[in-house]
């Protein structure tokens, strides 16, 4: 008699997470292949799915090949163009030259933008359509100021509060202006639970960038963001270099309170502006706000958004009176609550011009367009949309060249890294000395805070392309790319015919 053998069986129990695995996995894949088929319908360029996904897909509908080097850019997930561009590329040379005086708005006779020149490039067919890429590029000269002399600015502690993901995705920008200085960024970070493990993280990706930073954590933690950068003179004077109650065996000179969204073009028309002031006694240095009604409701103080200076002299007679002051100030804003301290010192605001808080609304063209250099921005990335870090990246070649504005042709104006416009009716008409009020006007008078200004113009009465990217190619070049995205993509019942982005690469040179 045979020796039976129980029939082997696997468990349901085992099998069900392999099924519930396989079962995700294969939903997972379809609704890629569906998103992939669906996304390639519209007129916007799409890429390749993850995961080796995109092989999966029919031939017609894969993410096309990259096109070649010098227009392969164009295809970047993040400038969201259309499949189809309407593309012209220009080339300048900024001759530098010190009598140079970048608020002149010059004249060049020739267009910068060609009437008529319909180049398309189709993104999806390896950019067919570019010129060849040896073909000859038409110069035109422009004068610009030299790059702004290297200095020291060890004089500068700044300190900010803010969470820790704000931080993080601050860090292009407050490269562009502390990156590889000698300046600090103390920052205190109000997470409310933060390791030290992640300060290391945080601090070392700061070095990284070439930051010298210094991670702090609240020291009294029952008050909010607002009271932090009140409490952040404390702390500043805990990291000033020198363990002595004299001034003059240090090389800190300004504690500066700003905002995460507190951007300085350069430090050096900062620093230069401040060398005026006598810092062996108390001072108080900053902007007022642009509207008059938020000076009329907080009053008249140093804007936090704008940047507060504060000498060391200064600092040192508010610190013993940090918790009367925040226990007894009828505001919570930081900076509002330091003006109430600094006014128990006898201390007077000394006013800087150019620091900006920019209460004014959600389009500053006009205040970007008006040819002024700022030597501080703020609300950026919240009241407004501005890239400023790529904004002034020319300014590594020619210092205030940033913003500096040129004419070209009857109709066209530059406001270097940051629009191309073209006016309908031509230039000749327009009063450049005046800022076009852009933003909201709420029956405000502006004048007060920015100098003339002159209505917004009407839709239709010009046409602009504003910065998309700015970047160093090499080691002497530039690359600007602006953008026109039209306000609505028709398309035909039939033909499904998209309209168009219209891209202006700019490609700079400089002798």
């Amino acid at each position: 008699m045979g020796v039976a053998v129980k029939p082997f069986k696997v468990s349901l129990r085992r099998r069900t997470p392999t099924v519930i695995l396989a079962c995700v996995v294969l939903t997972l894949l379809l609704f890629l292949l569906c998103l992939g088929t669906l996304e390639r319908s519209e007129f916007r360029l799409q890429y390749g799915l993850p995961l080796g996904l995109e092989d999966a897909l029919p031939d017609k509908i894969r993410a096309p090949k990259a096109c070649r080097s010098d227009v392969d850019y164009l295809r970047r997930s993040t400038y969201n163009l259309t499949r189809q561009v309407v593309y012209q590329k220009r080339c300048l040379r900024g001759v530098r030259n010190a009598t140079t005086s970048r608020d002149v708005t010059a004249s060049e006779a020739r267009p910068l933008i060609e009437a008529g020149r319909q180049d398309i490039l189709e993104l999806n067919h390896a950019c067919h359509g570019a010129a060849p890429a040896d073909a000859p590029c038409d110069t035109i000269d422009v004068q610009v100021p030299p790059p702004f002399p290297r200095r020291d600015y060890s004089e500068f502690l700044f300190g900010v509060a803010s969470s820790s993901d704000r931080l993080m995705r601050s860090v292009p920008q407050f490269r562009h202006w502390l990156g590889s200085t000698e300046a600090r960024l103390l920052a205190i970070v109000t997470d409310d639970n933060f390791s030290a493990r992640q300060m290391s993280k945080l601090t070392a990706y700061y070095n990284k960038a070439g930051i010298r930073f210094i991670g702090a954590r609240p020291a009294n933690a029952s008050v909010g963001v607002n009271e932090q950068h009140f409490l952040a003179v404390r702390e500043l004077i805990r990291h000033v270099d020198a363990n002595t109650d004299t001034d003059t065996n240090t090389n800190t000179r300004w504690g500066v309170i700003i905002d995460d969204d507190t951007f300085f073009p350069s430090l050096y028309p900062v620093a230069r502006a401040l060398d005026e002031l006598d810092t062996s006694v108390p001072v108080y240095a900053g902007g007022l706000s642009e509207n008059s009604h938020a000076v009329q409701f907080h009053g008249h103080m140093a804007y936090g958004g704008a940047g507060v200076f504060l000498s060391l002299p200064l600092m040192r007679l508010l610190e013993p009176n940090m918790e009367a002051c925040l226990e007894g100030s009828p505001v919570r804003e930081g900076d509002g609550m330091l003006k109430y301290c600094v006014d128990k010192t006898d201390t007077n605001l000394t006013q800087i011009p150019g620091l900006h808080q920019l209460d004014m609304g959600s389009d500053l063209s006009g205040f970007y367009e008006s040819g002024s250099l700022p030597l501080s921005l703020h609300h950026w990335k919240t009241w407004h949309q501005a890239p400023v870090d790529k904004m002034f990246e020319v300014s590594r070649f020619c210092g205030g060249c940033a913003l500096q504005r040129w004419r070209f042709g009857p109709d066209t104006l530059l406001a270097n890294g940051y629009s191309i416009v073209v006016y309908k009716a031509g230039l000749e008409h327009i009063p450049l000395h005046r800022m076009e009020a852009t933003w909201r006007g709420d029956g405000l008078d502006w004048e007060w805070s920015l100098g003339p200004t002159r209505e917004k113009m009407a839709q239709g009465d010009k046409k602009s392309y504003y910065l998309l990217d700015a970047e160093v190619v090499g080691s002497s070049n530039l690359r600007q790319v602006y953008v026109h995205r039209p306000d609505v993509v028709s398309s035909a019942a039939e033909t499904r015919e998209p309209t168009r982005d219209e891209v202006i690469e700019l490609w700079w040179e400089f002798a």
